[in-house]
């Protein structure tokens, strides 16, 4: 059929005129997404709570860092970024002190880094000195030293909490001390990690520290870090049931042993078919599981089948060390 006779010209000026216009109907431009980042933008305007979690940590540590060295002290954050675990370990200074953390009830693990500087310093001005000399960096903290780090720590994580209290009940403990940033296995290193960095100014010149936490433990309270309400505890109790359930509900083979003998091995090299082995029956039977004595019972028959009646639980260290139970089974 020919074309004029489906459609007149009008109807074909029409069509051909209305496409362009179609085309150009969206104001907006298209912006360009990268689906490759893995890092996203934070905004403070856009997370108040996590902004008011932040001043509030810096302000209790400031008080209580000038009430603890007993001169000024001026606790600021440096900057906040999502980045890579191993970014930051690669990023951090020499002989730099790692605590890993346990964030409860946040899953996962978070990692403080305290830098040098910042532990010279206090110790110089715990013990009235001034500006801190950085020692070389191949002699190993004093004793001394260590109980500054320790001390200022202990006097860090608190207020931490105290930060966190409007939002989440977070209840952070050192999980490991001293560690090696490179061998830390609390997080993978190609684990995203929101990164604050603080520094701490005093007379005698200052230092920064860093807290690292893990953006997946993040993702569970981050609208309340939005909309500034205090976070749901997270809850595995379900979790827990299920994978309980799981476990319980998994095979376990159960074998009866009701007869052993022991023998040579130049006898059990030596045997042929068709040979008879004699044991001698005991009174009882032993139920093992994965070759480990749970049960201990008396072999009989139970409607015209083979059974074992269990008369008691076995205690596994006299299991172990108790006569009769070694050679053959059967």
């Amino acid at each position: 059929m020919a074309r004029d006779e489906l459609l007149s010209q009008d109807e074909l000026s029409a069509l051909l005129d209305a496409a362009p216009a179609a085309r150009t109907s969206t104001g907006a431009a298209a912006e360009p997404y990268d689906l490759t980042c893995r890092v996203p933008v934070l905004d403070g305007a856009d997370l108040p709570a996590l902004t008011r979690i932040t001043e509030y940590f810096c302000e209790g540590l400031t008080r209580t860092l000038t009430r603890y060295l007993g001169r000024d002290t001026l606790v600021s954050l440096r900057g906040s970024r999502a980045r890579e675990y191993r970014d930051l370990v690669h990023s951090l200074p020499e002989r730099a002190s790692v605590r890993g953390l346990d964030i409860a009830p946040l899953a996962g693990s978070g990692v403080l880094v305290l830098e040098p500087a910042l532990l010279f310093t206090v110790v110089e001005s715990f013990f009235g000195g001034g500006r801190a000399s950085p020692p070389p960096g191949s002699r190993d903290l004093t004793p001394t030293e260590r109980r500054m780090l320790g001390n200022l720590v202990d006097l860090l994580l608190p207020e931490l909490q105290a930060a966190w209290a409007p939002v989440l009940p977070l209840a952070p403990a050192v999980a490991a001390s001293d560690v090696d940033p490179l061998l830390v296995s609390l997080i993978d290193p190609a684990e995203l990690v929101l990164v604050q960095s603080y520094e701490v100014a005093l007379l005698g010149g200052g230092g920064d520290f860093h807290l690292a936490l893990p953006m997946s433990a993040l993702q569970g309270v981050w609208p309340a870090l939005r909309a500034g309400t205090p976070a749901a505890v997270p809850d595995d109790s379900g979790w827990r049931a299920a994978l309980r359930g799981r476990v319980m509900d998994a095979p376990l083979p159960l074998k009866a042993v009701v007869a052993r003998r022991q023998s040579t091995l130049r006898r059990v090299l030596a045997l042929e078919v068709g040979e008879v082995l004699t044991f001698e029956r005991g009174d009882g039977a032993l139920l093992e599981a994965a070759g480990k004595p749970l049960f201990a019972g008396e072999f009989g028959v139970f409607n015209g089948n083979n059974a074992v009646s269990v008369t008691g639980r076995v205690r596994r260290p006299a299991a172990e060390g108790a006569p009769g139970n070694e050679g053959e089974r059967v």
